[in-house]
């Protein structure tokens, strides 16, 4: 997505934003299974958001470095939310991110419209390195602080947070209203 750094990812998802959110979503959440459980799945995860060819060599040392990759991404997202695991998991996750990044280097691709990093390799640490330049994109932008995780223990789906003042903790009404409902129960039965 070229734009200028002035620009803010406009209420809804922007390119940058969905790549990171599909990324972390492939978490087993809700019962639901891991989407990056072997070689087969990252392949057809990384085809599917144009990051590799199917053809591309997978190992499962990829699998493992994604998984790790992802796990970074979701406790940093679950710190934007304010959730308390999340803020006592950030140091390490950002520790792990700032090891990682020489891994999967970025160059600039200058351009009449502006400037954007892009992945300096192909392959599997190509599109790794694309997952740390839609997180560049986004900080340049503003966007950052409004990837986050719902705070409803049942889902925990990322999710763009498109409040005005960057307040929102669910990914949908209906996540909030099942907390608000538990709230009132909670506090119905210990009055």
């Amino acid at each position: 997505m070229q734009q200028t750094g002035a620009e803010q990812c406009p209420p809804s998802t922007c390119d940058s934003s969905a790549l990171l959110l599909g990324f972390v979503n492939t978490a087993p959440l809700a019962g639901a299974m891991d989407r990056l459980a072997g070689a087969e799945d990252l392949s057809a995860w990384l085809a599917g958001t144009n990051l590799a060819d199917a053809d591309t060599p997978v190992t499962g040392a990829d699998v493992a470095a994604a998984r790790e990759l992802r796990d970074a991404f979701t406790m940093i997202f679950r710190a934007h939310s304010g959730c308390e695991d999340g803020e006592a998991a950030l140091p390490a996750a950002e520790d792990y991110l700032q090891r990682m990044a020489p891994r999967y280097p970025l160059a600039p691709r200058l351009s009449a419209a502006g400037c954007q990093l892009v992945p300096a390799q192909d392959g599997v640490l190509g599109a790794f390195g694309a997952l740390f330049a839609a997180a560049a994109d986004l900080s340049a932008r503003g966007g950052w602080p409004r990837l986050k995780m719902c705070k409803n223990p049942t889902c925990y789906t990322g999710f763009f947070d498109k409040t005005r003042n960057s307040s929102g903790l669910y990914c949908s009404t209906a996540c909030s209203t099942r907390m608000a409902a538990r709230a009132y129960r909670s506090r119905a039965k210990t009055a």
